[in-house]
Formats: C-alpha cells, structure tokens, sequence
C-alpha cells in the first residue's frame, strides 16, 4: 500500500447509554399504552353512540312532546305573572313616571322579557373567565404536528403498491379529523406511528434525552387526555342509562319502554297543567280588564288637565296591541292564505281550523262563551277533530302552534283578552283571503257551527246549535237553529250591545253557513236568515208565513188571509212557488186588507218603538 494511500475506517457508534434506554423503553411503553387505551376509549365511545341511537329512537318523540308541552306552559305562566303585574300596578295607584323614566322603565322590561334563548346566546358570546382554560391545546403545534404529518403521509407520496397508497389515505384522514376537532392526542399518536416526531441521527446524548423527555411528557399528557375522555364517557348518561337496561332487563322490565311511557305520562299531566293555567288566565284577564277601566275612569275624573290617563297596560311589552286588520296585500297574509288553503285540502285541516279559531275570536271583539272557555272549547275541539284522522287533542295542538299563532294577551280598545291568537293585526287580511277559497270556507262552516250552544231538538238528540238573525231591517230577532232539521230552538231580542255568536252574525253569512233572504216593504228592506239547506225549498207561501210569524205576531198586527203576496221581480209568484235567488223580492198588500202597504210599514215600526220604550 502507497503511503499515500486513504482507507475508510467504519466505526461503531457507542452504545446508547442506559439514560437514553430507559427513556426509549418509557416511550415505547407510553405507546402501546397509549393504543390500547385509545383503542378502549374508541370501543366505549362507538357502544354508547349505538345505544343512545336506539334510546333516541325508542323516547325520542316523548321527549320532544314533554318539551313542547313544558314551553307551553312556560310560556301561559309568562303571561300570568305579567297580568298579575299590571293588576298589583293599577291597584297600587302608581302615578305615571316622567316620560323619559318611562321610556327608560319600558326598554328594561323588554331587556328582562329576553327569551331565554337570547340570554344563552349572549353568555355564550361573552369572553371566557379564565382564557388560559380556553388555550389549553396549544394552536400552533397542533398546526405544525398536521402539516408534518401531511407531508410524510399524503398518498402521493406513496411509492408501494395500492396497499401504501390505501394505507396512506387512511391514516390522513384520520389525521385531518384529529385536526379538525383539536385533537392534540390523536395527532401526537399518529406522529409516534409514522416517525413525525424522531429524533435525528447527528444529535448528541444530551440534546436525545432532552428531545425524548419532551416526547415523555407529550405523550403523557395525552394519556392523561384520554384517561379523562374516558372517564367522562363511563359516568356520562349515557353510561348509566346503558349499565341500567340489562339490570332492568333481569327483572322483567324494559327501559326504554318504560322510560317512553313515563315521559308520555309526564308530557300528558303538563299539557293538563297548561289547559288549567290558561282558564286561570282568562278568569285573571277579564280581572285585570275590569280593574283597568275603573283605573281609567277615575283618572278621567281626577286628572281632567293630563295629556293621557295613566295606563301600565298599555305600555306592557307583552300585550300585542291593535284589532285584528284585514290588508290582504301584504306578503305575510298572503303566504297565510296559501298554507290555510294547502292544509285545509291536505291531511292536516286542524291545523287550519287552529288558525280560523284565533281569528273568531278576536273578529268577536269579545269571545263567545265556547271560545272564551278551554273546558268548552276542548269539547268542541273532539267533536271537529273526530272528522280528522289524526289529528291531536286541543292540549297537543296547542304545543304544535305554527308561527303565526301565539298564546298570549292582546289589547283593543278597552278590552283585555288573551289567548290562542294571530301573532300580529296584519294576518287577519290572510285569513280574510283564505276565507274565499273553497276549502277554507267549509272548514270555516264546520268550526263555526261547533261553537254554537249545546240545544236539544226534537229530531234527535243534542245538536250544537247555529246562530240566526232571523229577521233584521225594522227589528233584529235572533234565533238558534237546529242543524239537521233547520227547525228553531229558541229565539231572543237583544238589547244593548251584541255578545257571543251574534257578533260573528255577519262572517257566517259571509262564508255561507247562513243564507238571507231579503223582502222589500215599501221603503223598508228586510232580512231573513236560514240555513242553506231551507233556503234551496223555500217557496213564497213558506216566506210569508215567516213574516207574518217573525215580524206580525209578536206586535199583534193581524191580517185577513190571504192579504199578502209576494212579487218577483214585475211578476207575482203563487203561494206554492219557488222563491228565485237572483230576483228582487217585494212584500205586496192585496186591497181587501183594509191598509196600504206604507201604512203596515208606518204601524210595524210604530210597534218596535213602543216595545223599546216599554
């Protein structure tokens, strides 16, 4: 050999020493523990996600019936502590603040009237107590440990067979949902397994174990990460609920249909609870309406010089203000009118009917008795809704309302009301429209006759009696009627103003449940109410005999036989002849009846007026 020459010597490493073993030893044992603990956490967290599957779909509906049942009567109590408010307010004869304190009073109210929701909502925005328990997962390494474990995993960069590029695909995905959740021990495991994390070659022993103390205490951590997990899953709900079933199991039972049936139970007794609170609610309602015009009337006495009565209702938050208002043009209306249409041909016409209830009652002003009573109200509910396969009690269908409907207090006028109603004055124009549809209007028949009073009628039984004006023009006799056989029941003058069904006169002639007949005399128009039905036979005979029964008899005007007649149009009609819808009909007094025809007009309201002043 030259002595030139160069040879290369290889020479072994030194050995690691027994620091640099023990802690590759402790790393190693961190991370098979660490797999199988993430492997028995995996297990646990995929065991209890079936069962809660199964115990969603067994209690599931339950839950959610208890649930609506729960805000309805929230939301009934809601309004009962505000009318007990106003009550304490007007009783305690708080005088008016200054307008600005007033104005200042009425936005803390709306602030404390949030919706729970809404305060959620903001505790939720507002920053954190303690941020260090927030950054608890370090962003940025995090972020770095992905990129990393991106670039050596992408499948890309796969030189093997599909098997590598498979392996590759897997093992990246799990990666990016590791990231996704900010699962700083999912990512460190992945980097343990593929080598993201190793050491160099070049380092000294010094910089090693500090490097391997580093990787000891990260993959610590995230054992302790995963024993907590652990932990919370095994004493979650879901847990128990799970370890109870089989126990329950050996004793005959089955929870979840156990737990379905007490929470039907539980949803029942609070649909009870809220039907009870709003028939509180309109007893303290027309309290509160009575406490407030004697508040007013003796602030009109006391305070002639004020601008305006002190009223606490008036400001309430919680009273939607204004009569119902019949603007059909506006958008909200018109998408009202088109669902009432869709549902009253569809499968849910209680949803419609819903609808059509609210509005009743509040074209009434004041509600008739049936709408004004939940105990009358529910009965007649069973009676319509045995016609709507279906279709859910009163108690249920108010926990479904949609969002143009509310439970809660309105104010017109002098007047209090609450209950179900149309969540703003606007939408009364939609149902107006709806109205005039088909559908709608037969559905409207149907609800309306169910409000009538319960009668008995010589064809059969009780029958729910439909509101007549049986004459009106000179005089307004009201009357009941018999739906089956249109015989009347009972008949009645009113006097003062119009309460119950009579109120709501006009829209059943509106949507056909009543038909009028009208008969001129002299310069006098008259009106007889009747049902469809009556009036499709109604003959000129039958026609007289109800004036001379209606609007003769009672003020002891009597005429020889056969002294009245009818005419059509220009032509007479025979006593047996069908009264014609379209023609004009006239009252005519034959010349051997001893008067003219304005001479029996000038005695009938001779009559009227001295029954009024007698």
């Amino acid at each position: 050999m030259s002595p030139r020459s160069r040879a290369i010597v290889l020479r072994p490493r030194d050995p690691p020493s027994s620091q640099v073993l023990a802690a590759e030893l402790r790393l190693a044992g961190l991370l098979h523990e660490l797999g199988d603990l993430e492997a028995e956490v995996g297990v646990l967290a995929r065991e209890l996600n079936t069962f809660e599957t199964r115990y969603l779909d067994a209690t599931g509906k339950a839950f959610a019936e208890l649930d609506r049942a729960e805000r309805l009567v929230r939301r009934v109590r809601r309004a009962l502590d505000e009318v007990a408010r106003l009550e304490g307010l007007l009783r305690g004869g708080q005088p008016p603040a200054a307008p600005g304190e007033r104005r200042s009073a009425r936005a803390g109210q709306v602030r404390s009237h949030r919706s729970p929701e809404a305060g959620s909502t903001a505790r939720g925005a507002a920053p954190p107590a303690h941020p260090d328990e927030v950054l608890e997962l370090d962003d940025l390494d995090v972020k770095g440990l992905h990129r990393r474990l991106a670039r050596l995993l992408h499948p890309d960069l796969a030189r093997g067979d599909d098997a590598d590029r498979a392996r590759r695909s897997d093992l990246m995905a799990r990666a990016n949902e590791a990231y996704e959740r900010g699962d700083r021990a999912a990512l460190e495991l992945l980097a343990e397994r593929v080598g993201a994390l190793h050491c160099e070659s070049d380092l000294s022993e010094a910089d090693r174990l500090v490097h391997l103390a580093k990787r000891i205490v990260a993959l610590e951590a995230a054992r302790a990460r995963l024993d907590a997990e652990r932990a919370r899953l095994s004493a979650s709900g879901t847990a128990r609920l799970r370890a109870e079933a089989p126990r329950r199991a050996e004793s005959g039972g089955d929870l979840l249909v156990e737990t379905r049936a007490a929470v039907e139970a539980e949803a029942r007794a609070a649909r009870g609870t809220a039907l009870a609170l709003l028939a509180k609610l309109a007893v303290d309602v027309r309290s509160l309406g009575q406490t407030r015009r004697d508040c007013l009337s003796r602030n009109r006495r006391t305070r002639r010089g004020a601008l305006r009565a002190w009223d606490p209702v008036a400001e309430s938050p919680l009273l939607r203000r204004g009569p119902a208002t019949v603007d059909r043009r506006r958008a909200a209306a018109r998408r009202l009118a088109l669902a009432m249409e869709k549902q009253a041909a569809g499968a849910a016409p209680w949803e419609a009917a819903l609808t059509l209830l609210a509005f009743l009652g509040e074209a009434a002003g004041r509600p008739p008795e049936t709408l004004g009573s939940w105990d009358l109200l529910a009965e007649r509910w069973e009676a319509l809704r045995a016609g709507w396969p279906g279709a859910p009690d009163l108690a249920e269908a108010l926990t479904l309302l949609p969002l143009h409907l509310e439970i809660g207090l309105r104010l017109g006028g002098d007047e209090v009301e609450a209950g179900l109603q149309l969540a703003s004055p606007e939408l009364a124009g939609g149902v107006r429209a709806a109205l005039s549809r088909e559908g709608v209007m037969a559905l409207a028949q149907r609800v309306l006759a169910a409000l009538g009073p319960r009668e008995c009628c010589r064809c059969g039984g009780e029958v729910y009696a439909v509101h007549l004006l049986l004459v009106r023009g000179l005089d307004e006799l009201h009357g009941l009627a018999c739906p089956r056989c249109a015989a009347v029941l009972k008949s009645f003058w009113r006097y003062g103003e119009p309460r119950g069904l009579e109120v709501l006169s006009q829209l059943a002639l509106d949507i056909g449940l009543v038909v009028e007949q009208r008969v001129h005399l002299a310069g006098a128009q008259l009106a007889f109410q009747m049902l469809p039905a009556e009036r499709n036979r109604l003959t000129a005979r039958a026609l007289l005999r109800r004036f001379r029964e209606l609007c003769l008899r009672p003020h002891g005007v009597e005429l020889p036989r056969g002294a009245l007649a009818l005419r059509a149009g220009r032509a007479l009609l025979a006593e047996g002849a069908r009264v014609p819808e379209a023609a004009r009909v006239a009252l005519v007094v034959k010349a051997d009846a001893g008067l003219e025809v304005r001479e029996l007009l000038a005695l009938l309201r001779q009559k009227v007026e001295g029954r009024f002043r007698a």
